[in-house]
């Protein structure tokens, strides 16, 4: 069964700024989409490749009834987990039992989709490799890749993304014409947000000619280049500008003339920074993904850039353009741009003793965040922790691989990677295996680390329905810890020896009972953290109702449930509210069944806690069952067989089949076949929504109603819009003034009752699809 997609469009990003100046380029990628199925967009860095790669994804979206997908691929650094990138970008949840690139095997032949794959040189061949699976087993699946050299597969189609086009100071123009070059109207563009009502004029215009002819163009060089506007006039830029060239091309010979620009815009901007600016832009370099200052200041401060320094000197960094600010839930976050992150580390790489001590406080960063997280995760702040979680996923991802990369470390990534809740609550099992293994293979000797690790890869191995490692490893763990005499790794040994027995043949499960129990009184000697105790508990009741030892049953996860409300921990609370429902539709509660199996289906829906949805939605279907609410049940029931798929193995096996009986003795065979493939199509939130009885969410207003009351100037500017054009461009392209344009633009909005010029576009596409019929 294929995996349960997302809603289309999700996972591409919203614009933060106009785009200019490549109309001509985005025609091009859409034509080319017409005879190809690759287009890999090649260029230097800063010349615009991902920024037109978005802009054409948004507006070929709607072709792709599936959905477009950006894959940022600069974080990555291990070409193994680029299928797992793939699967995070498009929202798809694990399949234990798969591997990422068989899961995607399995949903994309039948889907059409439009795959981004964002910065592809480092991993060429990876995704060349990637690239060109896919595209052979996926016939409808087209990718836009960006690099900055080809994938050189068959079916590849290029496009070189140039500079912005900009006029030659010798050349005589017509006074106001410059604007019309996409180098100037950048430059006007990005310089209006630098400096509040910045226009080009006829005093100013020779000079922003010069400024845009010496950077050729290249929209990181403008948007760096602006930057300075705040302190100079664009005449001085531009004589500035003039004499660091001259200075800077006479040690650059040996690169490509662009790329001369390029880095010596970058240099002068560094040049341009004070001393801890500069020591800041290198260091926080290290950080993938974007960081918090919290977290800066741990990796990055000592006697030479001071704590107290931190925030004034990221305020001017942002205020430079070298960082960006963005806001996740209420927090502030930091990023770089990939050429002025991979411009610091190259800073950083000329001192080799700051750049070994800061990549070292940044693992040990992230490994003090898992540890803080795990001995906070079974209380209230865990929705948070889950958040902030997936939030570093790409920081954590960083700090393991410095663990199997740096001798000496690996065991350090053992004690990281060996935490299952987290990779269960980020839902990337299969990715949390490969760092295990990798670790365990790194540092064979005796240790505490490694007995913990060795369990932690057989309960992971035992949720993906790997049955011989989860017994090896298990066996390995349980002697190991044997010999360490350590009864914390003892008891989570026994703890998942016990579930790979309550998982095994029906006349095997009585021996997981004393393997559980045994567990828990070790447990109890120890000083854990709750959370491993608590998850047994919910095993061992799982495993009594399966051996119809209901009261056993009840009395444990009515103790679960007491001691999870009382520290309002979310997790196993939600789990025993799952275990509380299925007793009570046993004992013929519906009603206080499904009061329970709600709740914990509204609890569970912030964490990405595959298993948890899919024992929950099943007895959602059994109760739906036994009110008579056949047809629903029954699209429940292909939802739920859908995560089984994933999963590999389903729970509490010899329910099903007597609920199932009930529902197709209430439905014909064909209805009860619609609604059961109807089930294995809709996405998790869909899923979830239908079986807590939410409405379905509003369909797009229709064209016919939204299309009343434009005028025919305001229809034009409409469809300007839809075309990516910005408020300055649309006043150049009609002749009217930027104050008209801009009030056209409001009028449009207010009356179509739209928030965002995205919607006009789409509203557009739609006036368009009508009138062909």
């Amino acid at each position: 069964m294929a995996a349960l997609p997302v809603k289309p469009g999700r996972a591409l990003p919203s614009a933060l700024t106009s785009f200019v100046g490549r109309r001509h380029d985005l025609v091009a990628v859409r034509q080319l989409f017409s005879v190809a199925r690759l287009v890999t967009l090649t260029g230097i860095g800063g010349v615009g490749k991902t920024r037109l790669a978005i802009q054409a994804a948004h507006e070929m979206r709607r072709v792709f009834t599936d959905g477009a997908y950006l894959v940022e691929l600069s974080t990555l650094k291990d070409p193994d987990l680029l299928p797992q990138a793939v699967m995070d970008a498009m929202g798809l949840r694990e399949q234990p039992a798969l591997d990422p690139l068989t899961v995607l095997e399995d949903l994309l032949p039948e889907r059409s989709v439009l795959i981004v794959l964002d910065n592809c040189e480092h991993l060429v061949e990876a995704a060349a490799a990637f690239a060109d699976h896919i595209l052979r087993m996926a016939p409808e699946v087209k990718i836009l890749a960006t690099s900055r050299q080809a994938l050189r597969i068959a079916g590849e189609h290029l496009y070189p993304v140039s500079p912005l086009l900009a006029p030659d100071p010798e050349d005589h123009r017509e006074p106001g014409a410059a604007v019309h070059y996409p180098a100037v109207a950048l430059f006007a563009d990005r310089s209006a947000a630098v400096v509040p009502g910045f226009m080009v004029t006829p005093e100013n215009e020779a000079a922003v000619v010069r400024l845009c002819h010496r950077l050729e163009g290249i929209p990181l060089a403008i948007e760096l280049a602006c930057v300075r506007l705040r302190v100079l006039t664009v005449d001085e830029l531009a004589s500035r500008l003039d004499d660091r060239f001259e200075l800077l091309h006479e040690g650059n010979r040996n690169l490509p003339e662009r790329h001369q620009t390029l880095q010596s815009l970058i240099d002068w901007s560094y040049d341009l920074c004070t001393p801890i600016e500069q020591l800041l832009w290198a260091r926080s370099a290290v950080f993938v993904g974007g960081f918090g200052i919290d977290a800066l200041k741990a990796v990055g401060t000592d006697e030479r850039l001071p704590e107290d320094d931190v925030i004034d000197t990221v305020a001017r960094l942002v205020d430079k353009s070298i960082l960006v600010r963005e806001e996740h839930l209420g927090h502030t976050r930091f990023r770089m741009l990939e050429t002025l992150r991979e411009y610091g580390l190259a800073r950083l790489a000329a001192s080799p003793d700051d750049r070994a001590t800061t990549l070292r406080r940044h693992r040990d960063w992230y490994a003090r965040l898992i540890q803080t997280a795990g001995e906070e995760w079974s209380g209230p702040l865990q929705s948070d922790w889950a958040t902030h979680l997936h939030l570093e996923h790409a920081n954590i991802r960083a700090a393991l691989e410095y663990c199997v990369t740096v001798p000496g470390e690996a065991r350090a990534g053992l004690e990281m990677a060996a935490v299952p809740w987290f990779w269960g609550a980020m839902d990337h099992l299969t990715e949390a295996r490969r760092w295990l293994d990798r670790a365990l293979a790194l540092d064979p000797e005796p240790s505490f680390e490694r007995a913990w690790a060795l369990a932690t890869t057989a309960y992971i191995a035992a949720f993906q329905g790997d049955v011989m490692t989860t017994r090896t490893c298990a066996d390995q763990a349980h002697d190991l810890a044997v010999e360490l005499d350590d009864l914390r790794a003892l008891a989570f040994a026994n703890h998942v020896l016990g579930f790979e027995r309550s998982l095994g043949a029906a006349s095997e499960i009585g021996a997981a009972i004393p393997m559980f129990e045994k567990a828990l009184a070790q447990y109890a000697a120890t000083d854990l953290v709750s959370q491993y105790a608590e998850s047994l508990q919910v095993e061992l009741a799982a495993t009594l109702i399966a051996l119809r030892e209901h009261d056993a049953a009840l009395q444990v996860a009515n103790a679960l449930h007491d001691r999870c409300a009382a520290k309002r921990e979310h997790w196993n609370y939600s789990y025993s509210l799952w275990l509380l429902g299925l007793l009570a539709l046993i004992r013929g509660d519906n009603d206080g069944a499904e009061r329970d199996l709600f709740e914990a289906l509204r609890i569970k829906r912030p964490f990405h806690d595959t298993l948890g949805h899919g024992l929950t939605l099943e007895v959602v279907a059994w109760t739906a069952a036994v009110n008579r609410e056949a047809e629903r049940a029954a699209v429940l029931f292909g939802g739920t067989d859908a995560i089984w798929g994933m999963l590999g193995a389903r729970q509490l096996r010899g329910f099903r089949q007597h609920y199932e009986s009930l529902v197709r003795r209430q439905l014909d065979e064909a209805t009860f076949a619609t609604a059961y493939a109807r089930g294995g199509r809709l996405s998790m939130e869909e899923l979830l929504a239908l079986a807590l009885r939410e409405p379905e969410p509003e369909t797009t207003r229709a064209v016919t109603e939204t299309a009343v009351g434009l005028t025919r100037r305001e229809r034009e500017v409409a469809q300007l819009v839809a075309e990516g054009m910005s408020n300055k461009e649309i006043a150049a392209q009609l002749v009217i003034s930027l104050r008209t344009a801009e009030g056209h633009v409001e009028r449009i909005l207010t009356k179509l009752g739209f928030k965002s010029r995205s919607q006009v576009a789409i509203w557009v596409t739609e006036q368009a699809q009508v009138a062909r019929g």
